[in-house]
């Protein structure tokens, strides 16, 4: 299976499940899978990530082994698991009724005359409960419902993100190990090249100026190598901290670069950015303003309160029921401003949406380029140059030790079998960033739309 290959299945997130058992589980050449999905469904993680340290990994690190332990430490992670939490606490607290209040009067007391003292108090309690005539409630409600839904979208944007960040990351690793090999293997043959150089000097076979001309490859061989170490420790500590270690404890990296297929057409891909989280997010988002301008025109309808309570009079020690009723005259404030606003805000939500389309689609463009441009030079020096690089390189060297060649031949094969090989690993690694990159955009698997 290709390295970018990544199961569809694993994204769709089961958001009633525990965050933590979130399952990666595609096989891939790398031992791992990366994987991207459908749009979540109402409801949120319930439970936050682990705050504690990461634990070390030790051994050989897969790409699945990586995400896994990113998603499961990331402080982001946490931090949209707490929002996702408090959208449900505020989705409980939308359906709830007002409160009902308690209502207590005295009077025809501490006055003049009669009404002197207490004798001829009067004295009411009763309670009061405001009734929500415009479906406020409701209204409200759905709000927050639909507030749970972007943060759950949130929650898979940064899911995404992050897939794509650590999944860079480690083909960059990779990347860096191979270029350290082809660095030894570069000191190795310069080295040779110098010992065969030597001997043929001390045989009389060849001029004491060849020895001092292979003496510069190999020390920019050394130097190469050199470079190649810093910037695989370097690549090393950024995947690991990708998951919060700031110690490299791994040893090794389970990857193949070199597995390639040729990218859909542009026009199978545009139709799959609509899936892309921050696209998809935006559905949810002029729905939530729609609700709003609902329930702005709920809340211009007067809310009926009504009363019920008992009075006592003092002097007769007479009880009776009291009834009554209110009702605001919406005479100057009927909510046209709340519903001008939330006009205003679904009008932006939609533009917002298209903004967010066009701008994916432009990024969608760029990767695609770059995505084809790699696959077509991998392939191309892959299959024609490093072959044919290689025979003129053996070919060289053999006529180099018959004496058919002089030294120059043999460097000047060597530099470019060198160049080509480095040439082609940049190559690989800009498919596989490349094909990182479309995947978060389009929100799944190539892999998908190549087997349909």
């Amino acid at each position: 299976m290709p390295f970018h290959q990544f199961s569809s299945q694993i994204i769709a997130p089961k958001w009633r499940c525990r965050l933590l058992t979130y399952s990666l589980v595609a096989s891939l050449s790398l031992g791992c899978s990366v994987a991207y999905g459908q749009a979540p469904v109402y409801t949120a993680p319930r439970d936050i990530p682990s705050d504690k340290g990461a634990p070390r990994v030790l051994g050989t690190v897969t790409l699945r082994q990586a995400i896994s332990l990113a998603i499961e430490h990331s402080p982001e992670f946490q931090a949209l698991a707490w929002d996702a939490n408090g959208s449900l606490a505020r989705i409980r607290q939308a359906r709830l009724w007002p409160n009902p209040e308690l209502e207590y009067e005295r009077e025809n007391f501490g006055g003049t005359g009669k009404f002197d003292g207490s004798d001829f108090a009067e004295s009411t309690l009763s309670l009061a409960q405001s009734l929500p005539l415009g479906g406020d409630i409701k209204q409200r409600r759905k709000i927050a419902e639909l507030d749970s839904q972007l943060a759950d979208w949130d929650y898979h944007a940064a899911r995404l993100q992050t897939i794509a960040e650590v999944t860079r990351r480690f083909v960059v690793a990779l990347a860096a190990d191979r270029s350290l090999e082809l660095a030894k293997q570069e000191l190795e043959l310069a080295q040779a090249t110098k010992k065969l150089t030597q001997s043929r000097v001390d045989a009389g076979d060849a001029s004491p100026v060849e020895l001092s001309r292979v003496v510069v490859p190999v020390i920019k061989a050394e130097l190469a190598l050199k470079r190649a170490e810093r910037l695989s420790d370097a690549a090393h500590r950024s995947l690991s901290l990708s998951w919060g270690e700031r110690v490299v404890t791994f040893t090794e990296i389970a990857g193949d670069l070199e597995e390639l297929s040729p990218a859909p057409s542009p026009e199978a891909l545009v139709q799959h950015l609509g899936e892309n989280p921050n696209v998809a997010r935006w559905a949810i988002e002029i729905s939530a303003r729609i609700t709003e301008r609902h329930l702005a025109k709920a809340e211009a309808i007067p809310n009926l309160t009504g009363r019920i309570g008992l009075r006592r009079d003092n002097e007769s020690g007479d009880e009776a029921l009291v009834v009554g009723i209110s009702l605001p005259l919406p005479l100057f404030d009927r909510g046209q401003v709340q519903i001008q606003s939330a006009r205003a805000g679904e009008a932006s939500a939609r533009s917002r949406q298209r903004a967010a389309e066009l701008r994916l689609e432009g990024l969608l463009s760029e990767a695609y380029f770059d995505l084809a441009n790699a696959y077509d030079e991998a392939v191309a020096i892959r299959d024609r140059a490093l072959p044919a690089a290689e025979d003129a390189y053996q070919g060289t060297q053999l006529a180099f030790k018959e004496g058919k060649l002089p030294f120059l031949d043999v460097l000047d094969a060597q530099r470019t079998l060198f160049e080509l090989q480095e040439s082609y690993l940049q190559a690989l690694q800009a498919y596989h960033l490349g094909t990182a990159n479309i995947e978060s955009l389009i929100g799944r698997s190539l892999a998908d739309l190549h087997n349909k």
